[in-house]
Parts: structure tokens; C-alpha cells; sequence
């Protein structure tokens, strides 16, 4: 039976409206409120939505597998508008949720030190970090990876967010309790870096050595004239796709390619952006990110209009065993990467009304760049020091660098324009 429980739902300090907890879920936009949607499938043209739109809209919000198991059983719920009520702070919106007579606080932090945030990563047990925020922090960042959300000072200390308070980076330290993964902080790191390199407009990522983890700079958090933060709305393609975080992937009925070409459409994207998402498309195959599924593409509204989100969660997936052999998306119904010809990218294209040969030329021109882009992406992250470039990374990285080079070879022949 539904519950009269409701979530005060904030842009800043202006009220927007009201998630009750509802079955179906159920929100209503406040009266007053008509400067922006959460979501083009909840237009401000109606007041009151129920249903589909709604859940896909908030369940979104929250964190996916493991990490959302973790705060079902800390928090004694497993409904969508539990786990909002639970940890609803600072998501990957503009937006914030808050509990009834409860209204946006100054943000407030609680300094700390990369040496302390080691010794709580290195100490913690096996359950997620979310597991040791304080009570009263209620913090949540969709995604199926344990990650802090931080805030990084001027002096490039960092301190913890509190209460609803924006956040600046994100620290992900290497994946915890998948047999086979390794390492992944810094293969995120050079992926993330690797593709600023190519050109590709990613979130700002850096290796932070004392925690070894993979630090990101919030691209929809940006200064604000008071000196603090100001967040960006952006929808990641499964809310613009009203779709579940459960269908990401397009073999679970997820969007597509060609679906995300239309999404972009949809908004108002510049054509730029239609190019940018060949050459994430490539990139991924090309550095065997079989987990570049619909939720790792999102819409940022900025100041300028909608735009392709700069790219995230960039990470070579094919060196480890414990993930996927599958591509996320199909290419032409095949996802398998070792079968993907230059016949089936040439479907692809047509189905994302792209011409062949210049959908193509964004591959080849991608692998002819690739060396010289990864040369340069190892020294950049070779003035780290030593101490953060021994031992397990440093393994890491030559194997990515024989990967890549390999990859490079063997797709360049695959895809080359003589094939057809």
C-alpha cells in the first residue's frame, strides 16, 4: 500500500517539486517552477507524472549492483524512493532531493588528508565506501563502481562533502571483489587520459597517488561567483531513453547506437557532437572497453545549450577475465569485437545515417594517431614519480600499451578502405 512520504525535489535553493512515495512512483512540479525539466519525458507542459517516466527517471539516480545491494541492506529498503530518501544528495543532476522541511543548507565540508583517505581506503572492509560516509551524509552517484565523492580546495587538499553539499571530483580507487580485475585506477586513468589526448573532450582525470585511485574532475560542477559550485543538469541516455539502469545494455533491450544518434537529434545537439560519438565508438573498441554501454553516454545542459557530455568511465575491460567478452553495443547484430568486419561497420553507419566512408575514415584516423598518443599519455603519467609508476601500474600499463599497439595493427587491416 502506497505511503503519503514525499521528497522535496530543489534546483539550488528554488523548490521544483515533490516525489511522492507513490505505486506507481508519482511527481508533480511545483506551480511556480518553469524554468527547466528533469527529463524531456517529464515536460513541464503537465504537472503531475506518474509511471514509467518517473521511476526511470529517478531510479538512475542511484547506484547500480553491488553498491545499491549494500545500501538496501544498510538502509532496510529496496524501493527506488527508500534508497533517494536514504542517500538522495548530491547526484549526477542539478537537482537535489531533500526530505519534507528540510531546504537546501550552505554546503559545508570537513577537511581531510590524502594520507587519511589511504589509510580509510586501505582499511576498509570489503562493503562499499558508501558504508562509511556518516549517518547523516547522503550521498549518491549512479554507477555500479565503489567511488568518493569529494571536494578538492584550492591548496589541492581534499575535503568531504557533507549533508547535500556539491561535490568537485570523483576518487575511484581500484575494483574491489571481481576475480581477475587489477589495477583499474590506473588503467582508467590512461584511458581517460589517452582519449583528452586523441581529442576526444573527456572528464579530467589524474592518477592520485597516495590513495592510488583514479581521480575525475565533475564536468557538471563548475565555479560558481561566490566562489563555490554551481551544478549542470545532465541526463545520461538511459533517463533521455526512459529506460532503467537494468537496460544499459542494448542485448538487455537498451538504446543502441542508432537510438543514441536520435537522442543527440532529439536535443538539439550541434552536428559536432554526432562526430564526437563516432569517435567514442571507436575509441572503445580500439582500447576494448566492452562496457560502453547507453548509461556511460550523457547530455549536459550548458549554459550554451544541450551538448554530448565529455566522456567518462573509459577503461580497457578485455585485460581483465572477469569481465564481458561482449561488446555493449551491437555493430550490425554482431557483438562480439574479434568479428566485427569493415561490412558490419558499414551497416552500423547506415543505420546511424552516417555516410560509410566517413564514418569509417574517424576509425582509421583514430589508429593512425594511437601510437603517438599513447608515447605521450605514458610520459605524462611517468612525472607522477616513481613510487606511483612501480610495481602492479607499471605492469598494467605495458600491457595496455601491448594491447592497444596489437589492437591498432589488427583493426587497421580489418577496417581498411581496400576491403570494399
Amino acid at each position: 500500500m502506497a505511503s503519503d512520504e514525499t521528497l522535496e525535489v530543489y534546483q539550488g535553493d528554488k523548490y521544483v517539486g515533490r516525489l511522492h512515495d507513490a505505486q506507481p512512483l508519482r511527481f508533480e512540479y511545483d506551480p511556480a517552477w518553469q524554468e527547466r525539466h528533469l527529463s524531456p519525458s517529464l515536460p513541464l507542459s503537465q504537472q503531475v507524472h506518474v509511471g514509467d517516466e518517473v521511476l526511470a527517471y529517478f531510479e538512475n539516480l542511484l547506484p547500480e549492483g553491488d553498491l545499491r545491494h549494500h545500501l538496501e541492506l544498510c538502509h532496510h529498503t529496496t524501493t527506488v524512493f527508500g534508497l533517494l530518501k536514504a542517500i538522495g544528495g548530491d547526484t549526477a543532476s542539478s537537482f537535489t532531493l531533500l526530505p519534507p522541511g528540510e531546504s537546501p543548507a550552505p554546503p559545508h565540508y570537513r577537511p581531510i588528508s590524502w594520507e587519511a583517505l589511504e589509510e580509510h581506503l586501505r582499511h576498509r572492509e570489503r562493503g562499499p565506501l558508501l558504508s562509511q560516509q556518516s549517518e547523516e551524509a547522503r550521498i549518491s552517484l549512479a554507477g555500479a563502481q565503489d567511488k568518493l565523492l569529494l571536494m578538492v580546495l584550492e591548496d589541492g587538499s581534499p575535503a568531504i562533502p557533507e549533508g547535500s553539499a556539491p561535490s568537485s571530483h570523483i576518487l575511484k580507487p581500484d575494483i574491489q571483489g571481481l576475480r581477475g580485475v587489477w589495477g583499474s585506477a590506473i588503467n582508467e586513468t590512461f584511458c581517460m587520459q589517452l582519449a583528452a589526448e586523441l581529442g576526444l573532450e573527456v572528464a579530467g582525470a589524474s592518477y592520485q597517488p597516495e590513495t592510488r585511485a583514479c581521480l575525475v574532475r565533475r564536468y557538471d560542477r563548475v565555479p560558481d561567483e561566490q566562489g563555490g559550485l554551481r551544478r549542470l543538469h545532465q541526463l545520461d541516455f538511459c533517463q533521455l531513453a526512459g529506460t532503467p539502469s537494468l537496460i544499459k545494455y542494448e542485448s538487455d533491450g537498451g538504446p543502441g547506437l542508432a537510438r543514441c544518434r536520435e537522442l543527440l537529434q532529439q536535443v538539439g545537439t550541434p552536428a559536432k557532437d554526432l562526430q564526437r560519438l563516432i569517435g567514442w565508438f571507436f575509441f572503445n573498441l580500439l582500447i576494448g572497453n566492452n562496457d560502453s554501454h547507453a548509461k556511460n553516454l550523457a547530455i549536459l545542459y550548458t549554459d550554451e545549450g544541450p551538448r554530448l557530455a565529455p566522456f567518462y568511465d573509459l577503461m580497457s575491460t578485455t585485460l581483465y577475465s572477469g569481465f564481458s567478452r561482449r561488446f555493449a553495443f551491437r555493430v550490425a547484430e554482431e557483438d562480439r569485437p574479434g568479428n566485427i568486419e569493415r561490412s558490419h561497420l558499414e551497416s552500423l553507419a547506415r543505420a546511424m545515417r552516417f555516410q560509410p566512408r566517413y564514418f569509417l575514415r574517424q576509425g582509421l584516423e583514430l589508429t593512425e594517431q594511437m601510437p603517438a598518443a599513447t608515447d605521450s599519455t605514458l610520459a605524462t603519467l611517468a612525472t607522477l614519480g616513481a613510487e606511483a609508476h612501480q610495481g602492479t601500474e607499471q605492469t598494467l600499463l605495458e600491457r595496455l600499451q601491448q594491447r592497444l599497439m596489437s589492437n591498432c595493427r589488427k583493426l587497421t587491416v580489418r577496417w581498411a578502405v581496400g576491403g570494399s
